[in-house]
Order: C-alpha cells, then sequence, then structure tokens
C-alpha cells in the first residue's frame, strides 16, 4: 500500500473497531472516551502520537482532579461563579505543566464533570481516565502493528552501512599502488564513482531524517538518538571529502623515495579507521539502545616515524615537489585523525 494517508485512515478505522468492539464486550459505561483518545491522538507517526497521548491523558487527570475537588468546594456558589473559578484553576495548573493540547482537553473535562456528570463524579471519573489511557494504548499500539513506519530503523540501518561503504572504499584508496591496475586516470574514475555513490546514499538518508524525525516526536532535535544520526552525518561527510582529496591528490611514490617507514605507518593508520569504522557499527547495531564509542584504544597516526634517522635522510634527497606530496596525504590523514577522535568525544559526551 503506496498511499501513507489511506495507510493512516484504513489504520485509524481498524484501531477504532477494535476498541469499540472490546467496549461493547466489557458493557462498562462511557467507554465512547476510548474512541474519542484514538481519534484526537493518531497522527501517523509514533512520536507526535506519544506526545499527543500524554498531553492528553496529563489534560483529563488535571481536569478530573479540579472538577472533583472544585465541585465539592464551590458546587454552592452560582454557576456563573463557581465554574469560571474551576476552569481558572484548571488553566492555572495546566499552563505551569505547559500543556497545549492537553490544556483544552483540560478544560473540557472540566465543563463536562461540572454541566453533566456532578452527580457521578465518583464512577465517571475513574472510568474517563480508564477509557481515555485504554484509547491512547491502543492508538499506540496500533502504528506498531498495523503498517508500522520504518523510517527510524531504515535511517539507522542506511547510516551504519555507510560506516561500512566508507571503511571499504577507503582501504581501495590506499592499497592500490598505480601499479597494480591498468592506468592512473582508470583508479581515479573508479574511486571517483564509488564515492559519489558514498555522497548520493549520504544524501538519501538526509532527505529520508525528516519521516526518522517524527518518530521521536516533537523535541526531535534534542533527542540523543537524532543527535547521534547527525554526529554519524558530519562524521561520515567528513570522511568522504578526505577520500575525494585523497583521490584527487598527485601520487607520493613512498617506497621509491625510500619512504617504507612512514608508508607502513599511515597504511597501519587507515587499517586501524577502517576496522575502527566496522566497530562503530557494530557497538550502533547490537542494540536499539544508544551505545558508548567501544572501549578498546583507537589506532592514531603515529609521527614517530617521521623523526626516524631513515626518514629524515630520505626526507633530504626529496625535491619540494616530491615534498609537498608527501606532505598533502600526511595531512589529510591527520585530518581523518582528528575526525574520528572529535566524533568519539562528542559521542562519549552524549551517552554520559
Amino acid at each position: 500500500m503506496t498511499s501513507p494517508a489511506l495507510r493512516d485512515t484504513l489504520r485509524l478505522a481498524a484501531t477504532v473497531t477494535v476498541v469499540n468492539g472490546f467496549a461493547s464486550l466489557t458493557g462498562l459505561p462511557f467507554a465512547l472516551y476510548a474512541s474519542l483518545a484514538v481519534l484526537s491522538v493518531t497522527v501517523g507517526n509514533y512520536g507526535n502520537t506519544l506526545e499527543l497521548g500524554r498531553q492528553r491523558l496529563v489534560g483529563t487527570a488535571v481536569g478530573a482532579v479540579v472538577v472533583f475537588f472544585g465541585y465539592r468546594a464551590w458546587g454552592q456558589l452560582p454557576l456563573v461563579v463557581a465554574l469560571p473559578l474551576a476552569l481558572l484553576l484548571a488553566r492555572l495548573i495546566a499552563g505551569s505543566l505547559r500543556l497545549t493540547v492537553g490544556y483544552g482537553v483540560c478544560c473540557f473535562v472540566v465543563v463536562m464533570g461540572w454541566l453533566t456528570h456532578e452527580q457521578q463524579l465518583d464512577s465517571w471519573i475513574p472510568l474517563r481516565l480508564l477509557w481515555t489511557a485504554f484509547g491512547i494504548l491502543m492508538a499506540l499500539l496500533s502504528l506498531r502493528l498495523f503498517w508500522p513506519s520504518r523510517a527510524r530503523i531504515q535511517q539507522r540501518e542506511g547510516l551504519l552501512q555507510l560506516l561500512v561503504d566508507l571503511g571499504h572504499t577507503l582501504l581501495q584508496v590506499v592499497q592500490h599502488p598505480p601499479e597494480a591496475i591498468q592506468s592512473q586516470a582508470q583508479r581515479r574514475r573508479q574511486l571517483g564513482q564509488q564515492i559519489r555513490s558514498l555522497r548520493t546514499s549520504l544524501q538519501g538518508l538526509r532527505d529520508q531524517r525528516q519521516g526518522a524525525l517524527l518518530e521521536l516526536g516533537t523535541l526531535a532535535s534534542e533527542h540523543p538518538v537524532a543527535r547521534m544520526w547527525a554526529l554519524l552525518d558530519q562524521a561520515s561527510e567528513a570522511l568522504i571529502l578526505d577520500l575525494d582529496e585523497l583521490r584527487r591528490l598527485p601520487n607520493a611514490d613512498w617506497l621509491g623515495w625510500g619512504l617504507q617507514v612512514d608508508y607502513d605507518a599511515g597504511l597501519a593508520f587507515v587499517q586501524g579507521v577502517v576496522e575502527r569504522l566496522l566497530s562503530w557499527q557494530q557497538q550502533l547495531s547490537d542494540t536499539s539502545q544508544l551505545q558508548p564509542p567501544p572501549s578498546q584504544p583507537r589506532s592514531t597516526l603515529s609521527l614517530e616515524a617521521l623523526q626516524s634517522p631513515e626518514s629524515k635522510a630520505a626526507y633530504r634527497r626529496l625535491s619540494p615537489e616530491q615534498l609537498q606530496r608527501v606532505a598533502a596525504q600526511l595531512m589529510v590523514l591527520n585530518r581523518m585523525d582528528h575526525t574520528m577522535e572529535s566524533t568519539e568525544r562528542q559521542w562519549r559526551e552524549l551517552v554520559s
């Protein structure tokens, strides 16, 4: 079923039917409030439905408390005096709780209880709360059972797969020297296609994120899961830019220039980055709960190799252009190191 509007309408109709059927079986009065709760809080996504349900339940509870005690305190006063006092009290309490939708529900409960059910408040209030809670629960359950939204799951799985693809592409950038393939131009074209594919995947995830954020409710931007999505997005974008720069940079003949130790150090660092990305993917895919970054020490770019006597002698033999090529690649690797360190530091702050 491709139409979201039709899907939501059928889900709502099915839920109301189930609620009405169950209410008829119980034989309890005031079951209409369960159907009203379903109709008023179901909005097509779990996060907003949960928030509307919370507001309606809290508003109902506040209104029930106000009408229960207010009628006993001011019931002997004229209606034009007592009811406005009760509504004013309900408004003050609802405002202090920062209710929006729940504010109207609160006032409605006060009016209905005062004018229609004043002689049966002891039975009407518990049943009103019971049926409202039941309707909200059924609305939330229907969003999980009938055509559930997968936007949140797809966002997480897409970002985790992007980490894996980044690692594989990074290995291809550094593990295939020019002589291992037919031509340098062909190698650059192949890597360029892979990097464009990574960018397309990242942009697709960004386009889908709004739907996933709706699953997290009205304060989605402050949700730890949403902040983790943004953090992985930033890290992926930075690494894609570094990959593209490595692809564009002129080649440095590390082995031919006597920089075997430096080349090994850089390759070990890149392999460590790839393993770390796979560790991130494993850490975040094991559970739906946000976990801290891997506890194992992270591989860092070792600069001690640049200070070895062999490296210093080799650098002295290089021309300025050759030195520039080596330095440019080392600077990109250093940015990758900073990206990995910054991402894990913010990740720890997020889960602490």
